[in-house]
């Protein structure tokens, strides 16, 4: 073990050389500076950490406050949205509605044939990226309430590049 008296020693001795003024004069900024050590290097990164934390907490609170107010009336308008929007296109064709989602969602460049049936309409994709695809059957379903009955894809060369032949019917 490591004993004290005998490390600070030579601190002992230089002190003791000093007169008494600056002695007193170095132990004072010894101490004022220890505690400027402390403050800095450990009270106030403490306190600021608490602090940023404390509003963090306090902006995260706020939001989920206001999460749950708006919640319901969301809801509400995804549930008036998604009735209306069927009701809306109940009179416009199945053709004119898969070709309008169709170029909204990107895919109408890929439609190599669009056939009318007397139940709803068949559609054949070249090309055609997956995802892209199942958004946009995703898109007709919650828009206009129209549903493949069928559906055959071929996977392509291409990464993620699908053919396929789809039927479409609304559900009514």
């Amino acid at each position: 073990m490591i004993d004290l008296s005998t490390q600070l020693a030579p601190l002992q001795q230089w002190l003791d050389k000093l007169e008494k003024r600056e002695r007193q004069l170095v132990i004072g900024g010894g101490i004022a500076l220890l505690l400027m050590l402390f403050y800095g290097l450990l009270w106030e990164p403490i306190f600021s950490a608490q602090e940023t934390q404390k509003t963090r907490y306090q902006s995260q609170q706020q939001l989920l406050v206001w999460m749950q107010e708006n919640a319901a009336k969301i809801n509400a308008l995804q549930a008036g949205a998604g009735g209306s929007n069927a009701s809306r296109f109940k009179n416009q064709s199945v053709s004119s509605l898969t070709e309008r989602s169709a170029l909204s969602m990107g895919v109408k460049k890929q439609i190599s044939k669009l056939e009318s049936t007397k139940k709803g309409v068949k559609v054949n994709f070249k090309q055609v990226d997956f995802d892209r695809l199942v958004f946009w059957l995703n898109d007709l379903q919650q828009k206009y309430n129209i549903q493949a009955s069928s559906i055959k894809i071929e996977p392509q060369q291409a990464p993620g590049a699908v053919d396929a032949r789809i039927t479409l019917q609304r559900n009514d």
